[in-house]
């Protein structure tokens, strides 16, 4: 199997993952409900961690945690992505 192939398929397994899992289960996996009066949200990534696969991101105010199927899904596009790309390279290289 080529790499432009296995990069199709990590692709859309990774694409699949990542929204079946938001829809069914939310792409929140947890977070803080703290009421701030007067505020202004300011969006920022808290915390990334790879080996678990949690991303925290922040308001200013309250924390949510990124659900890690939608995370992981994410990853597996990327990579195919990647993966793709690296076999059209090569695909371009060898043709005479």
């Amino acid at each position: 199997m080529g790499l432009k192939r296995v990069g199709v398929l990590l692709f859309g397994v990774g694409l699949c993952l990542s929204l079946f899992s938001a829809v069914a289960f939310g792409f929140v996996a947890g977070g803080t409900a703290v009421f701030c009066e007067d505020h202004e949200p300011t969006y920022s990534i808290e915390r990334v961690d790879v080996a678990s696969m949690d991303v925290t991101y922040s308001d200013g105010c309250n924390y949510k945690g990124v659900n890690s199927a939608v995370v992981g899904g994410g990853f597996l596009a990327v990579v195919g992505v990647l993966v793709g790309s690296g076999g059209v390279l090569r695909e371009w290289s060898t043709v005479d």
